[in-house]
């Protein structure tokens, strides 16, 4: 972003904040929205659908206005759902974590010997705060075991789940401890941060540099290692840099969504080296761990919770430990907004979107339906060979979507959806699934308004509303 826009959205939010009111601004704008300029929109980012209507319906005049006072009348507004943006109240802790860990890789060119953290700036993530139950037990027990004898009893250690499971609490946990060890020399980075800083040091002719540095590390791990696929380069120098640890006996971490077996487009040499170590998996915690996961991340917010909100909060979300997290986050906004103590009837109310009873399989009826109705076409629309962008992202969802909650092939789907190829609807799972791979954000107008939606969070809230 450039200077002057840096200063346009500090104006437009100075404006608004005056038109609205402080009580207001603090109320429903701060620490849920992410005002920004980009090249040819303004961009309001906004924590979730629900806010994003009510924020659209009460003061979408008040926006506009401070938008056209600082940028003229016709730059466009869109709204877009950020579903992290609740967490930014708890930034400078994320930022600390960041700092913490990049302190773990020293020098870009020579290994770097890892002093312990300073006792006043522990950070977040370590096995100790680590609740363990059985659907994570093997993968604790493989954490502290690599603890103990990094390299030496298996190599790698593969740990894989879901998202919000715990695989980066579990990654970082390990290297907590390990820098704590005298002389270990430790990094950790994304596949994808490995990727780049490997491209970068083949265009500036620091390759040699590169390969020094990471070789020459006793622990290396890598997160979101799925990021390799489809990287034939980065997965040729990732093996070697893979055999020169294992040659000496050297430990790589490993976390991914999926099981190496399941990771598309990775080279079988590469693959059969993850798997001759330990693969360890992270399922969705049973309703006891639920429960003890809530405590503590309750404490950890500084509002603990009463016993009859946690066991409502831990029977009814049966997701991820971001479920659980997000759960809390919603409780205690409700609280503070309500200005009411946290009772097991205000967790109902504050959750009333997510607490649903396990539905049977939807139906092709039921989904075009909710489909159509949330971009304001009609089911027929969706059946015709219409090719305008919402159209066609409608259908779009709809095929996904029925792929996933009915038990319909390809050509039954194809048929049903006004007597399409069934080649039609692959193309369509196909497409999302790069999108949802790749965290790609999905954008249409709605009537006058634009939006825009990850890919994950649309498709989530749709069978949301398919759900109801």
């Amino acid at each position: 972003m450039a200077p002057h826009q840096h200063t346009a959205a500090d104006q437009i939010i100075s404006d608004l904040q005056a038109a609205v009111g402080p009580e207001r601004w603090r109320v429903w704008f701060e620490g849920s929205t992410d005002i920004r300029i980009e090249s040819d929109h303004v961009m309001i980012g906004v924590a979730n659908l629900f806010l994003s209507d009510y924020l659209k319906s009460h003061f979408a005049g008040h926006v506009t206005s401070a938008v056209r006072a600082r940028l003229g009348p016709d730059v466009p507004i869109t709204w877009r759902i950020q579903p992290d943006l609740f967490q930014k109240r708890r930034a400078q802790n994320l930022a600390d974590e960041a700092e913490a860990m990049e302190q773990l890789e020293g020098s870009p060119t020579t290994p770097a010997r890892v002093a312990p953290e300073p006792a006043l700036t522990p950070p977040r993530f370590t096995l100790d705060n680590f609740v363990v139950g059985p659907c994570n037990q093997m993968a604790f027990a493989a954490a502290r075991s690599a603890v103990a004898t990094p390299g030496k009893d298996f190599h790698p250690l593969f740990i894989h789940g879901g998202c919000g499971l715990g695989k980066t609490h579990l990654l970082y946990g390990i290297l907590n401890a390990l820098k704590a060890k005298a002389g270990l020399r430790v990094a950790c980075l994304s596949a994808e941060q490995f990727t780049n800083r490997y491209l970068a040091g083949m265009r500036t002719g620091r390759l040699d540099a590169f390969r020094y540095h990471y070789r020459n590390l006793d622990v290396l791990a890598i997160d979101d290692v799925h990021f390799l696929g489809g990287k034939p380069a980065t997965q040729e120098e990732f093996l070697h840099t893979f055999n020169e640890f294992d040659g000496r006996g050297r430990l790589i971490i490993l976390a991914s969504d999926a099981h190496p077996h399941e990771i598309q487009a990775v080279q079988h040499q590469l693959i059969s080296r993850w798997v001759s170590g330990l693969v360890v998996h992270l399922s969705p915690p049973d309703v006891e761990t639920r429960r003890r996961i809530l405590h503590a991340k309750a404490r950890q917010m500084r509002h603990p919770m009463p016993d009859d909100v946690v066991a409502l909060v831990a029977d009814r979300i049966q997701g991820s430990v971001r479920d659980l997290e997000g759960a809390l986050t919603r409780i205690i906004a409700y609280a503070a907004l309500l200005k009411q103590p946290v009772t097991s009837s205000l967790a109902r109310q504050a959750l009333e979107e997510f607490i649903v009873a396990r539905p049977p399989r939807a139906g092709l009826r039921e989904i075009e339906a909710q489909v159509a109705e949330f971009f304001g076409v009609t089911v027929s629309d969706v059946h015709s060979s219409r090719k305008s962008r919402l159209v066609s992202l409608a259908r779009q969802a709809t095929m996904v979507l029925a792929r996933e909650l009915t038990d319909l092939s390809f050509a039954e789907i194809a048929r049903l959806m006004g007597g399409k190829n069934h080649t039609t609807v692959i193309a369509a799972c196909r497409k999302w699934h790069r999108l949802l791979k790749q965290g790609t954000d999905v954008t249409w107008t709605d009537k006058s308004d634009r939006r825009s939606l990850p890919a994950q969070a649309l498709l989530a809230h749709l069978k949301e509303r398919i759900r109801h």
